[in-house]
């Protein structure tokens, strides 16, 4: 028998692609399952010792300020570390990063009074992420393997006991991106733009729109931002301004910075020449995105290439890596796609008991290099897939 009979037999051996996937779902769903009890019953567990130590203290604060005092002063750190103090249980302050619509956003909620404000914000946010999720949910997979895995993901219930607008821009980006998919790139910028609660999440995702010449969404994206500075122009003052971008560009504390590559890897040339390669890569994957009228490429990309260049990052900063394989699971390469929401739900564990046999360094790092290879994978992907002769069919 010649190399190629050989060969050929052993591939027909072999069972197909579909077929290993199938038989590995009852591994798969387990697994699944059982993370998302643990995270449950760790919710359940911390929840209330979270309320002194949670960031929605920190918006919740920050509405108290503004409506006491003038919204020119929400980013006082005097005033702001006296309204902290002021909330029952007490806790520790950190500086509010986040742009000033999140204290508009939760002004109305402090007629509520701190507790139920929190619930009421989490319940909120969560529903918010579970009509996304539905809205962007994978044709080609079990809807309710996709809702278990959801619920596996730690940085999920991380956010959750944090009362976190991470659970908004999770949702946001799902949202927006289903539209561009779809063609409505005016409001599916619009929609991408929430994300800007936390602008370091979706650093690339303005030049990754303008590259694949989606120049409809760039605007939708940036008419809702532009709004929004011109509010805070208007709101803050000179002098709130300055507070906020002295608040922005002070040194960050290390537990900001641990989970970053230039912490990771210790700066240097390394660091910056990976950056570079990032950057590099998701503009060349937004130039084939373009040719071939896509969009899941353009947006995942941006939100790995955003993760490598992050000059701070927090644990539930991962809900948007997340909701890249969510992306991905709903419109890339059937067994890629798997494979990546295999990896993303074993890294997703910083809040489960099993991540407590990591330590930090190696969180971050499994992090990294699930981010740097899915990013990879991309870059490949598009340079080997043939053009496509039109739009992706609606997933």
């Amino acid at each position: 028998m010649g190399a190629t009979s050989w060969r050929l037999a052993a591939a027909e051996r072999l069972p197909p692609p579909r077929s290993v996937l199938a038989h590995l779902r009852p591994v798969w769903v387990t697994a699944l399952i059982v993370s998302a009890l643990l995270n449950f019953l760790i919710y359940v567990n911390r929840v209330h010792s979270l309320f002194s130590k949670n960031d929605f203290r920190l918006y919740y604060a920050g509405a108290e300020v503004g409506l006491r005092y003038g919204w020119s002063h929400i980013y006082d750190a005097r005033l702001e570390q006296a309204a902290v103090a002021a909330l029952q249980p007490a806790g520790p302050w950190y500086a509010l990063l986040t742009p000033a619509p999140i204290t508009w956003l939760v002004a109305p909620l402090t007629l509520l009074g701190y507790s139920r404000a929190y619930w009421v914000w989490v319940a909120l946010s969560v529903a918010a992420l579970a009509a996304a999720v539905w809205f962007a949910r994978p044709r080609h997979h079990p809807v309710a393997l996709y809702l278990i895995w959801w619920a596996a993901l730690g940085p999920l219930w991380f956010s959750a006991y944090e009362g976190q607008v991470t659970i908004l821009v999770a949702a946001a980006l799902l949202v927006g991106w289903r539209l561009l998919e779809t063609r409505r790139d005016f409001v599916g910028g619009a929609i991408l733009a929430l994300a800007l609660f936390k602008p370091h999440l979706v650093l690339l995702l303005p030049l990754a729109l303008l590259v694949a010449g989606r120049f409809r969404a760039l605007l939708g994206f940036a008419a809702p931002a532009a709004a929004a500075v011109i509010a805070m122009l208007v709101t803050l003052h000179p002098d709130g301004i300055q507070g906020y971008l002295v608040t922005l560009f002070l040194p960050k504390p290390k537990t900001d910075t641990a989970e970053t590559l230039n912490t990771a890897l210790g700066g240097g040339t390394a660091v910056l020449a990976i950056q570079a390669a990032a950057v590099i890569a998701v503009i060349a994957i937004a130039v084939r995105a373009r040719r071939a009228r896509t969009a899941w490429q353009v947006v995942v990309s941006a939100l790995l290439g955003s993760f490598l260049l992050a000059s701070y990052w927090h644990p539930q900063d991962y809900l948007a890596l997340d909701a890249a394989a969510a992306i991905m699971l709903a419109a890339g390469p059937l067994e890629a796609a798997v494979l990546v929401a295999a990896g993303v739900a074993i890294v997703s564990t910083p809040a489960s008991s099993l991540a407590n046999r990591m330590t930090s360094n190696e969180v971050t790092f499994a992090w990294l290099l699930f981010a740097f290879a899915f990013l990879t994978f991309l870059g490949v992907h598009a340079l080997t897939v043939r053009k496509s002769a039109g739009p992706d069919p609606i997933l």
